[in-house]
């Protein structure tokens, strides 16, 4: 990514932040141009750490798409200017820029490619700072489950790229000489990420990155078995292109993937894979309005988003291939309310969005059901708690037929627990304590919305809350609304289910019993 790299920059930190530095006059001078609460604490999940079915997915979660038409695309002559800028007066270092590339490329890997289907990454990087953002992918990749190898055949002598290489090693990470490849790379790897060269260089490829361009030209061969072909992923500019008229002759790589970083350079309007990614969310506003860049916004915390649609799918062939700790009789908890805690707490744990989400299900006197999510706000042996509307659709369901179906999925943890049992209203008391317990605009929401009642606009909801926000804006008690209030599902049946190989999937189901004039739970293990 980084072609101007500095002498004497090494490793430092950040001497001032983008925000101070647009606060002074001389960074003005340089850079302006005319133009969920837990209910109790959750326990450690180890095997997080090693399996990556149990990896937590929103940290790739890259679901942002933006129109290639409306995004800024670089000359040669800016790219280096932005790296100038960047490592002059914004105060990065080249090792800070290197990392957040690499993890960019990593997370862009991560979203598109599973490591339960394409585990096998090979990193061909090559002297200079695209080579040093290749190597920091391929140790993000190693902790994000995937098996990376690297062939590194131009070592730079500089304490980063020595760093990185340590770094590496101390991951037991291999590194193969050119000779050591096979000369079919689709044999022996999934992933070819093409880290040789960035948006500074020129001229012909030298030995031995042009012996190692054309292993990768072999793999787009009419001749090759496309379906064992391994994803080619290039970082910034596939090697060999020129940085702003793209594949000259017309014979160079064709990669499937392309995680442009910074900004597209202009090449990139030549890409014609399946993926382009950008990647790089360090830019600060100074700039974004000096090279007026138009550039997508990064959705939630990724470090990456894709630019143009992704491919269409077959739906019918999306599956996921579960991988997970087997769910066993002799190991459960014989009380399924504390089962439940137990798998809540791993969800807590997990650092899952919402854990407390649930589906729930009712139906009216019309035999009809309906479904949505609301949010468990406690539980405890009398059952399961949430807050709603009494005039909303759910509310008259449930006063015709007094039982429902709740379903918690935690996809991260290959889970979901099923809960069925009769629906009864909770105290006042327990209302109003909860209803006081909320943030006063969530207090004043509940007063403004007729839940599931017509509305002529979204300008009457907010206008009417508006109001409201008025009427209690000295800071007076906001009372709770008589058709607000809580339910309690209790409790008939549990069901766990654990996502397991080959469709062979874990269920076991809790039911009630009488013992000796005392309730006991009977697990029954039920066909997946």
């Amino acid at each position: 990514m980084l072609q101007m790299l500095q002498k004497g920059k090494g490793m430092t930190s950040l001497l001032l932040s983008s925000y101070q530095l647009l606060q002074s006059k001389f960074a003005h001078h340089i850079l302006t141009a005319p133009s969920t609460t837990a209910i109790l604490k959750p326990s450690s999940l180890p095997f997080l750490r090693h399996n990556r079915s149990y990896q937590i997915r929103g940290m790739t979660s890259v679901q942002g798409v933006q129109d290639p038409e409306t995004v800024s695309y670089l000359r040669q002559s800016e790219a280096a200017e932005i790296d100038e800028i960047l490592m002059g007066p914004l105060g990065f270092s080249v090792d800070q820029l290197m990392e957040l590339a690499g993890l960019s490329v990593a997370t862009a890997i991560a979203e598109v490619y599973k490591s339960s289907e394409r585990s096998r990454v090979l990193a061909i990087c090559g002297p200079g700072n695209n080579g040093g953002d290749g190597l920091v992918a391929a140790r993000h990749l190693y902790h994000f489950g995937y098996k990376p190898y690297i062939c590194y055949p131009k070592r730079t002598a500089k304490p980063l790229y020595n760093g990185l290489v340590t770094q590496l090693e101390s991951l037991s990470v291999p590194f193969l000489s050119v000779e050591d490849l096979p000369m079919d790379l689709s044999d022996s790897f999934d992933i070819l990420v093409d880290a040789m060269f960035g948006f500074s260089f020129h001229g012909t490829p030298r030995p031995p990155f042009d012996d190692l361009i054309r292993r990768l030209l072999n793999l787009t061969s009419p001749d090759m078995n496309a379906s064992r072909l391994p994803a080619i992923v290039s970082v910034d500019i596939p090697s060999g292109w020129h940085v702003e008229e793209g594949d000259l002759s017309g014979d160079g790589i064709k990669p499937d993937m392309l995680v442009s970083l910074t900004a597209p350079k202009l090449c990139a309007k030549k890409f014609t894979g399946q993926h382009h990614f950008l990647g790089g969310r360090f830019i600060p506003p100074a700039i974004i309005d000096k090279f007026r860049l138009q550039l997508p916004a990064y959705p939630g915390t990724s470090m990456c988003v894709r630019i143009g649609k992704p491919p269409r799918v077959d739906i019918s062939a999306l599956r996921e291939n579960y991988v997970s700790p087997e769910l066993l009789e002799g190991q459960v908890d014989s009380d399924p309310f504390d089962q439940f805690q137990k798998w809540f707490d791993d969800a807590l744990a997990a650092g899952l969005k919402e854990p407390n989400a649930m589906c729930l299900s009712t139906t009216g006197s019309d035999r009809k059901p309906s479904s949505r999510f609301v949010l468990l706000k406690g539980f405890n042996k009398d059952g399961f708690v949430w807050y709603t509307n009494y005039g909303s659709r759910k509310a008259h369901q449930i006063s015709e037929n007094p039982h429902a179906a709740l379903l918690f999925y935690w996809d991260a943890l290959n889970r979901q627990v099923r809960v069925e049992g009769s629906v009864e209203k909770v105290s006042e008391a327990e209302s109003e304590h909860y209803f006081h317990s909320r943030p006063r605009g969530s207090q004043i929401g509940a007063i403004a919305s007729d839940q599931s009642s017509v509305i002529p606009g979204q300008q009457v909801l907010h206008q009417k809350y508006k109001d409201l926000e008025a009427k209690y804006s000295a800071g007076s008690s906001i009372p709770k609304p008589k058709h607000w209030g809580g339910y309690r599902l209790k409790p008939e049946v549990f069901e766990f289910w654990q996502g397991q190989q080959s469709r062979l999937h874990d269920r076991l189901r809790y039911t009630p019993k009488e013992i000796d004039g005392k309730r006991v739970w009977k697990i029954d293990r039920l066909a997946p």
